[in-house]
């Protein structure tokens, strides 16, 4: 599972830092066709939000992987196990977002197909489609991340590692 999903992050982050690119590649061609060049590009607009929905919901996916979202301290690191037991529920916890991302994101997208952007007339279907492959990425990463929680919590207070501390 681990090496599926380790070539899961390096094709995602290639394609989030790629989409990223453009999306900054296509706001500065819009400025300087706007100011220097004095003329309006109106695909620029919807191009440059497409990347950067489709960079953002991959990067959110890549980044519930390394644990990298917002955490809040309650317990100080000294407590191993309770640290381990918050990890797994936050990971448990991330479940029932990762299904609306994933049923109700499929449900948009078919909404998707009836709706065309304005100024390149394409299906909104392809822009909707970052939320359910970004809920599958993130279904495959918890699932990997929920496993490890487990497995250190079996270990017990034994394989207290990466900086933790014995449970006072």
């Amino acid at each position: 599972m681990r090496k599926i999903n380790d070539l899961l992050e390096k094709l995602l982050t290639f394609i989030a830092g790629s989409l990223f690119a453009a999306f900054i590649l296509t706001v500065l061609y819009q400025v300087v066709a706007r100011n220097y060049l004095k003329i309006s590009v109106s695909w620029t607009d919807e191009v440059a939000m497409a990347c950067f929905i489709w960079a953002v919901f991959i990067g959110a996916a890549i980044a519930l992987r390394k644990r990298r979202h917002y955490v809040v301290d309650v317990f100080p690191p000294s407590f191993v196990i309770t640290q381990r037991v918050l990890r797994l529920f936050g990971s448990l916890a991330c479940l029932p977002v990762i299904y609306v991302l994933i049923v109700h994101g499929n449900v948009l997208v078919d909404m998707g197909w009836n709706r065309r952007s304005v100024a390149l007339g394409t299906p909104m279907a392809y822009v909707f489609a970052a939320i359910p492959v970004a809920g599958i990425s993130m279904l495959l990463f918890s699932i990997e991340t929920i496993r490890d929680d487990i497995a250190k919590l079996r270990a017990g207070r034994g394989a207290a590692s990466g900086g933790e501390a014995p449970e006072s």
